[in-house]
């Protein structure tokens, strides 16, 4: 099995479907980005990590997954399921190689008012966005349009497979997790 890249824009379900796979293929050793970062923003203040264009998370992180699944595949024998907004589409896809595959998430190019409306549809009680406003979510998910939108066109020109998680994301999960065994 290859190492899995859950990636895509915020809210589009990287955490619920990395959960789903590793309950059907518990073979996958299973890391979040933001668990990641985290951890590297309590140990090395310095380098910044908490701010979205710092160099290091720039250029550090994406490397630093890429290196750890790879290691992690060579000494365990088992692939790695990593989930999480660590870097572009593009930056991911210029690290990958053969024995890795990308599962984009995205909400099909919508407007910024209907992925707020697709983001309270999922909401759960414990996740972050629950709590807040619209006009919290607008303002923290400024350029989600424009992210989408271009991860949507680098997976269509790169034969990345696209999800559209904005309808029908249970049954499109399901779909996904029968499809890892094709990947």
């Amino acid at each position: 099995m290859k190492n899995l890249y859950i990636v895509g824009i915020p809210r589009a379900g990287k955490s619920t479907l990395s959960k789903l796979i590793k309950d059907k293929y518990p073979i996958y050793n299973q890391f979040s980005f933001e668990a990641i970062r985290n951890g590297f923003i309590e140990s090395q203040p310095e380098l910044d990590m908490g701010n979205r264009k710092s160099d290091a998370r720039k250029n550090i992180l994406p490397k630093h997954f890429i290196t750890f699944a790879r290691w992690n595949k060579k000494i365990l024998s088992c692939p790695s399921l990593i989930e999480g907004d660590f870097c572009s589409i593009k930056e991911l896809f210029d690290l990958v190689d053969e024995n890795d595959a990308i599962i984009c998430l995205g909400l099909g190019c919508r407007t910024i008012e209907e992925i707020i409306e697709g983001i309270r549809k999922n909401d759960k009680l414990n996740d972050y966005t629950n709590d807040w406003t619209n006009e919290q979510i607008y303002k923290h998910f400024y350029d989600i349009e424009e992210k989408d939108k271009y991860n949507y066109e680098f997976c269509k020109k790169n034969n990345i497979k696209y999800y559209d998680t904005y309808e029908n994301r249970k049954e499109l999960f399901e779909q996904i997790i029968e499809d890892i065994n094709n990947i």
